[in-house]
């Protein structure tokens, strides 16, 4: 029996919760100031996926900048579109109605994540994939067109190197478009920008081993709960 977009969507939250995750992987990137593993801002999300661990899924989770988030998801599919138009590659669009969460094999039921689009071969291996940005704050994407390689995907938008880099290494892809779309651009070549981002093995390691310690965390927070 096919599911429902609804019944999709609601798998989706459900393989998400208590996990770590691509989108917000980022916030485990950053040391205190003292120079401790983890800052203020992981030591939250860590806390929250032990929450979730000893909870059941009540409602699905607020997401972080929801006015955002619904006018980002507004344009993805134009974005998609042209983002098909304007590359030729034959992508497969996962978007909003049909999610799709690939479990991190390393650490399976702790981590994984969801590409917006994927391009599968015949053995159905992923060899490319796009993750889409549509700002609704136009002077994001106006920046962006100035930007020429990953290197500057890094440097000013970390949160989705460390998601592309997390996908690139969950999907054994060999590489993945970051696509920035704002279809209030005059000029049509503006519109959309499209850099190419490969895997990055240093950054993917120490990434890695941030998860790995940020499980470790979590399951130690919900020990001391259950022995209160």
């Amino acid at each position: 029996m096919f599911k429902t977009d609804e019944e999709a969507k609601e798998k989706w939250f459900q393989q998400r919760w208590s996990k770590f995750t691509a989108s917000e992987n980022y916030k485990l990137l950053t040391n205190d100031k003292i120079g401790n593993v983890f800052g203020a801002d992981a030591w939250n999300y860590i806390e929250e996926k032990a929450m979730q661990m000893c909870t059941v899924m009540w409602e699905k989770p607020s997401l972080e900048g929801v006015e955002s988030l619904l006018y980002g998801g507004m344009y993805e599919y134009p974005a998609y579109q042209e983002y098909v138009r304007r590359t030729g590659y034959d992508m497969i669009y996962l978007g909003s109605e049909n999610p799709l969460f690939l479990d991190d094999d390393e650490l399976i039921g702790e981590s994984g994540g969801s590409p917006d689009t994927i391009m599968m071969n015949k053995n159905l291996e992923i060899i490319r994939m796009a993750e889409i940005k549509c700002p609704k704050n136009p002077m994001n994407h106006f920046r962006r067109i100035k930007w020429k390689d990953q290197w500057d995907v890094k440097e000013n938008y970390i949160q989705a190197y460390s998601q592309i880099q997390n996908l690139l290494k969950i999907s054994k892809a060999p590489v993945c478009d970051f696509v920035s779309f704002d279809e209030r651009m005059k000029n049509p070549a503006l519109k959309i920008k499209i850099i190419p981002v490969y895997p990055d093995k240093k950054f993917q390691d120490n990434l890695h081993l941030r998860i790995v310690k940020a499980v470790e965390e979590k399951h130690k927070i919900i020990k001391q709960y259950e022995a209160a």
